[in-house]
């Protein structure tokens, strides 16, 4: 196992952060496509995709907080 790949890797606090930023984005071009008049089922589709993508990276966002938190509890 290399050791660089584990470390190299994101923080959950950042994996959902991107995450979150990704949701945001796909809403932002789904409202650009309302904006300009198109309401296709497609569009409702990615609205719907993004605040179900935000919200699951929300709760890891919370999660992550919560066990540090409990570390930090345990490290006292």
């Amino acid at each position: 196992m290399d050791i660089g790949a584990i470390t190299s890797a994101p923080s959950p606090q950042s994996a959902a952060v991107n995450g979150m930023q990704e949701a945001q984005a796909q809403m932002a071009a789904a409202a650009e496509t309302i904006a300009a008049g198109r309401l296709e089922p497609a569009v409702i589709l990615d609205i719907t995709s993004a605040e179900l993508n935000f919200a699951a990276n929300a709760k890891v966002l919370q999660a992550a907080d919560d066990n540090t938190k409990r570390l930090l509890d345990v490290l006292a």
